[in-house]
């Protein structure tokens, strides 16, 4: 994930960030582990598989739910990159 800067255009040169956020909390040495189990879980929900080899288009926002659903039932209140990074569409 990178930075990249806009061409020149009608609002002059423009410094896009480009990098996809994550919450915090995936950093964090207890609540990581449990929000990559998460994910591996939702995954097996959605796509079959723990480690999905290739997404299909807007796969990754339904793992994403589910994977939301299944932290809040454990009482976490997770953020997607969706929610973390708005007004960048992340197919």
């Amino acid at each position: 994930m990178r930075i990249k800067k806009a061409s020149k255009g009608w609002r002059g040169n423009v410094t896009l960030d480009t990098r996809i956020k994550h919450d915090p909390q995936e950093d964090d040495p207890k609540l990581g582990p449990i929000i990559k189990q998460a994910y591996e879980e939702a995954c097996i929900t959605v796509c079959g598989e723990k480690k999905p080899r290739k997404l299909e288009l807007g796969q990754n926002h339904a793992i994403w739910g589910k994977q939301k659903e299944i932290l809040r039932a454990q009482g976490i209140s997770w953020k997607t990159p969706a929610e973390m990074t708005p007004g960048t569409m992340i197919d």
